[in-house]
């Protein structure tokens, strides 16, 4: 079995032990989660295919490259999504090696890394108010509940609402009361204002936590599990995770008529384009928008149709 000693795998090692120390300041645990997942699926990928423990960036070609991706649609049976992600990452630790003269040519140039675009889900109004208002039968059922329809009306993350801290709450300018925070993902600040709901919902769980947060946030996990549980519960036959909430916050902001400028600040993104994948304009929407354009152009429509 061969054994070269510096190839792919330690280039990543290295580069992990980076985002390691810069977790918190400049790089999220996310970023290094997926960094370690990518270096043991190449890590198994190589093991299996080549019969070695590294990959020396000499040997890296497009063969490699497009059976990396092969093996990680066929073999594990991950998501198209996923797989751009992973061979995303592959791609800037190749750039590095190519940056540090490691390595000559360019193994992806012939390689087409595509995101897929999916239809993320939401829930509609109806549906909202049929989960705010489903009996819970736990003390967590509860919480998920009410921390999901949290998330609905404000547009926060599970991570921003679980970092979420009692001096995040502000009453400014206007008299009313704002969550003033930097977003984890995008360290960019983001401005909500606190509706009649998502209000209520803090006043309730105001000391519930111990350690200083707004909420005694569960696991990620847990908070899926459960919604899954309680959705079955009050008839929405769909999949539901808690990501989905931010999801159907944007969705009734911009149906309800905010401008996706707004949004796009709420929401935190840095490019007004990630806002744009959140746009879900239902046929309710148009019907209402069209309703507008009609009485709008009404006397114009009625001058043509006297001359037709």
């Amino acid at each position: 079995m061969k054994n070269d000693s510096f190839g792919v795998l330690s280039l990543f090692d290295r580069q992990i032990k980076d985002l390691e120390s810069g977790v918190g300041y400049y790089r999220t645990y996310e970023t290094l989660k997926h960094y370690r997942v990518v270096r043991k699926h190449l890590s198994a990928y190589i093991q299996k295919q080549y019969d070695r423990s590294e990959m020396p960036f000499g040997e890296i070609r497009y063969a490699f490259v497009i059976g990396f991706d092969t093996w990680m649609r066929k073999e594990l049976s991950l998501a198209p999504n996923s797989v751009w992600g992973y061979m995303t990452i592959l791609k800037h630790i190749c750039t590095l090696a190519r940056n540090e003269g490691l390595m000559g040519i360019n193994p992806f140039a012939s390689y087409v890394n595509r995101y897929t675009k999916v239809d993320r889900g939401y829930l509609n109004e109806e549906e909202i108010s049929r989960l705010a208002s489903v009996d819970t039968s736990s003390y967590t059922q509860e919480l998920v509940r009410d921390l999901f329809v949290f998330s609905a009306f404000t547009g926060l993350s599970y991570i921003d609402i679980k970092g979420l801290r009692k001096e995040n709450i502000h009453c400014l300018f206007d008299g009313n009361w704002w969550i003033v925070k930097r977003r984890q993902k995008t360290k960019v600040e983001s401005s909500v204002r606190l509706l009649e709901v998502p209000l209520k919902l803090v006043r309730k769980w105001n000391g519930s936590a111990t350690d200083g947060h707004l909420f005694p946030v569960p696991s990620n996990t847990c908070c899926n599990k459960t919604l899954r549980i309680l959705t079955k519960r009050c008839g929405i036959d769909r999949r539901v995770t808690f990501h989905v909430g931010r999801h159907t916050f944007a969705t009734l902001a911009l149906n309800r008529g905010l401008p996706i400028e707004s949004l796009s600040s709420i929401l935190g993104h840095t490019n007004i384009r990630t806002t744009q994948i959140y746009a879900k304009i239902t046929r309710k929407k148009i019907s209402e928008d069209m309703v507008l354009l009609a009485q709008g152009i009404s006397e114009m429509e009625k001058s043509i149709c006297g001359s037709l």
